[in-house]
């Protein structure tokens, strides 16, 4: 029987998010199928940090009405991702961020123990094939676009998928 793991992340804050990844490449490492799932503000680590004004290139139908109904974008889209630009290099703690200062401190302390960052995490995670998912309502609510992202190959799905996978999987997280 092949093992898998479903990890579903909820959070945009930086500790809950090595969290996730720390799990994914432990269990990838072990050559477990990981599914990693991205809701809500967990999609934040994935995107491509962008300045406050940039503008999004033109969609593409084709491309994006497969998981996104174009026709129902809002201008709250864009004034919630101009407020929202993400970045795995630029996620809050979830305590003590302090203004931003924390999540300084804290990639610092673990730089010195030679300690990964998100960056880094994700970019193993990748390698070691685990599947990057995000969520569908999420990805049409927040106006996302799969070029947005750092990590190429995301697929975008429904909760009936998540809630199949996490009756195959022998261990769901969600964080």
């Amino acid at each position: 029987m092949e093992r898998k793991v479903t990890i579903l992340l909820h959070s945009g804050d930086l500790d809950k998010a090595l969290a996730a990844f720390i799990f994914a490449n432990g269990y990838a490492a072990l050559g477990v199928e990981v599914k990693m799932w991205f809701m809500i503000w967990g999609h934040n680590c994935l995107k491509k940090r962008r300045s406050l004004f940039s503008f999004r290139k033109q969609l593409d139908p084709a491309q994006e009405g497969a998981y996104r109904v174009l026709e129902t974008d809002n201008i709250l889209q864009p004034m919630v991702e101009m407020l929202n630009r993400g970045g795995a290099k630029h996620l809050p703690l979830s305590r003590l961020n302090l203004m931003g200062l924390g999540p300084l401190l804290f990639g610092r302390m673990l730089s010195k123990k030679g300690i990964p960052d998100l960056k880094e995490l994700i970019q193993s995670a990748n390698e070691l094939g685990v599947k990057f998912i995000m969520c569908q309502i999420c990805f049409d609510a927040f106006g996302l676009s799969v070029d947005d992202l750092i990590v190429p190959n995301v697929e975008v799905k429904g909760v009936t998928a998540y809630a199949k996978d996490t009756l195959e999987a022998q261990v769901n997280l969600f964080i």
